[in-house]
């Protein structure tokens, strides 16, 4: 097995650790370790050995210059998960009065085939088969305003 063998395993085990840790700290070790890799098989001789640490020293603060920005990239935004992205804002169907006395305001919307309870935001009373846009949601309840 020559050298250059060796430094190509170290740059595969370093991939797989990667693979289950993704910090980007084993990636720029292992771009590292195939450039090393690649040194010893250009120069195979004994006394080029230093060429295989100079190889490995100077790709691994590149690699790390390099590829953590792209590996790191995060979006510019927050991403909404859960209620908030399926359902606020988007509107949905009255399909029992909402602000009836004696029911606390609650009726019911359908949206998505599904039934969801609902309040007006303003404590107006909305009619059956109303078309309302959920504005928030609180626990179990969608807080809806009629649509224009």
């Amino acid at each position: 097995m020559e050298i250059w063998h060796i430094w190509a395993i170290i740059g595969f085990i370093f991939l797989l650790i990667e693979m289950f840790t993704p910090t980007t700290f084993f990636l720029t070790l292992a771009g590292s370790s195939f450039f090393a890799g690649i040194a010893a098989y250009i120069y195979p001789e004994p006394e080029f050995k230093f060429a295989q640490v100079a190889a490995f020293v100077v790709f691994l603060p590149i690699f790390y210059y390099v590829a953590k920005p792209f590996m790191d990239k995060k979006s510019a935004e927050p991403q909404e998960t859960g209620i908030d992205a399926k359902y606020i804002g988007q509107n949905a169907v009255v399909t029992k009065l909402i602000g009836k006395p004696g029911s606390n305001g609650v009726g019911e919307i359908k949206i998505y085939g599904e039934v969801w309870q609902a309040k007006s935001c303003d404590g107006s009373e909305i009619q059956l088969n109303t078309l309302v846009k959920i504005i928030k949601n609180e626990s179990l309840i969608m807080f809806v305003e009629k649509c224009e």
